[in-house]
């Protein structure tokens, strides 16, 4: 009995192991990785609010009163895109992209916006860590994004022009041109606007020039500073977040990857899935009936209707 608990115990454990293995990756913001340099954190946390994954951008189409969320996008949006995004936008929605490389630059040209990221990053002597990239900027204007957060921590972000600034560097950064982290010639001190916003119809278009704030390393820095808040803001500021799971990176997945993604998009096979997992482990762990072959009964004595009645 013994033998069978401890296989049972052994066998569970394996196919969790198996499981996590095989669902989990390393890839750089990717939503399966539990690592610093993944987004799995963040995630996590919108489990807790009304959100959708959006693996088709044409699933844009008559969404109301919500903010589409774009983390590190990679290649280019097709036109019919491009088109659902902008009628999406033109249609009293928001659009929060973080990015600091050409694809949001790409996108942003597409929607006719006004701002744009610049192709260098920033430094500055205001820094939350030893290493002159991870720069603490601050609100300069007051908007939902901002309540509540005094500074945010970002790392390799870069400046952005155009729009309306809403977070900015502290007057001693610089665009750090030669990529050394280090103030050089043809280098100067100034504030650099990284986080902007316009309005775009009926829509409101807002700009982070650092993706990175979302990754496991960023997103849950010491509530000194204002990142977790900063997160939580994004997440509630619209009735409904949609995350883009098309081009963004944290799309990114291993082969067995969807697998997971498909369990945790559907409840019913969610259900399924734990159920079963449920009944495995009850099979293993069930509990038999107990050896009693050591116990000798002795002679057994069948009573007749006489010795029924027969005094004691």
């Amino acid at each position: 009995m013994r033998y069978n608990y401890l296989a049972g115990l052994m066998v569970c454990a394996t196919l969790l192991i198996l499981g996590i293995f095989l669902t989990t990756n390393s890839y750089d913001f990717s939503r399966d990785n539990p690592g610093w340099n993944g987004s799995s954190e963040f995630f996590h946390k919108l489990d807790r609010y009304s959100t959708e994954m959006i693996q088709d951008i044409g699933l844009l189409k008559g969404k109301t009163d919500s903010a589409f969320l774009i983390i590190a996008p990679t290649g280019t949006y097709s036109d019919e895109e491009i088109n659902d995004i902008r009628s999406f936008l033109h249609g009293g929605n928001t659009i929060i992209l973080a990015d600091e490389t050409d694809a949001g630059n790409s996108l942003l040209s597409g929607l006719a916006s006004s701002i744009r990221i610049g192709p260098s990053y920033l430094a500055g002597l205001d820094r939350a860590y030893n290493n002159s990239s991870i720069i603490v900027t601050n609100p300069v204007t007051d908007h939902p994004l901002t309540a509540g957060v005094e500074s945010l921590v970002l790392d390799k972000a870069k400046p952005l022009t155009g729009g309306q600034a809403i977070i900015q560097t502290g007057i001693m950064s610089w665009i750090d041109l030669n990529s050394d982290y280090r103030m050089s010639s043809g280098e100067s001190f100034g504030r650099y606007t990284v986080l902007a916003r316009e309005q775009a119809g009926d829509g409101e278009l807002i700009v982070l020039s650092d993706s990175g704030v979302f990754i496991n390393s960023m997103s849950g820095l010491e509530p000194e500073w204002g990142n977790r808040q900063f997160i939580t803001n994004i997440i509630t500021y619209r009735p409904k977040l949609l995350i883009e799971q098309v081009h963004s990176r944290t799309a990114d997945q291993n082969r067995f990857g969807w697998l997971a993604g498909m369990v945790r998009s559907d409840p019913i096979i969610k259900g399924l899935v734990v159920l079963i997992a449920l009944l495995a482990c009850a099979f293993f762990l069930r509990k038999r009936p107990p050896d009693l072959s050591f116990i000798d009964p002795g002679p057994v004595k069948i009573l007749g209707s006489a010795d029924k009645y027969q005094d004691v």
